[in-house]
């Protein structure tokens, strides 16, 4: 396959699995919420859509992971100084997307978790 094939291919699919990585977690935040009382969505339950979300996340990294490997001679050339001021735009405009996607993914392993409380209803006196 010709490299320009598989970097639209690779594009593609990064793009549509972002969309159902937004659409899956829109989903956990407004329609599946924690404690919400809804057991499940069409046949799979909260836990199992976070699994589907969080799946999806690490499939879109790895996309990501192809998309730079793919486009390592350009990245080379930017870097070496002799890209036009155009490349140079767009590689700052892909470092400043790759640190925010590192930024996110530091600020997921290092936040701290909440507890949403007891586990059971609350006691009335």
């Amino acid at each position: 396959m010709k490299q320009s094939r598989l970097i639209k291919w690779v594009d593609l699919l990064s793009f549509l699995i972002l969309v159902w990585m937004v659409a899956t977690g829109l989903l956990l935040e407004y329609s599946l919420p924690a404690r919400s009382g809804l057991d499940q969505l069409w046949g799979l339950t909260r836990h199992q859509w976070g699994s589907v979300h969080f799946y999806s996340s690490m499939l879109f990294l790895a996309l990501m992971l192809v998309h730079l490997l793919t486009h390592a001679k350009y990245i080379r050339h930017a870097l070496a100084g002799k890209a036009t001021r155009e490349q140079n735009y767009r590689l700052a405009a892909g470092g400043l997307g790759l640190v925010a996607l590192v930024l996110m993914v530091v600020v997921m392993l290092f936040a701290p978790v909440e507890e949403l409380g007891g586990g059971g209803p609350p006691h009335r006196r």
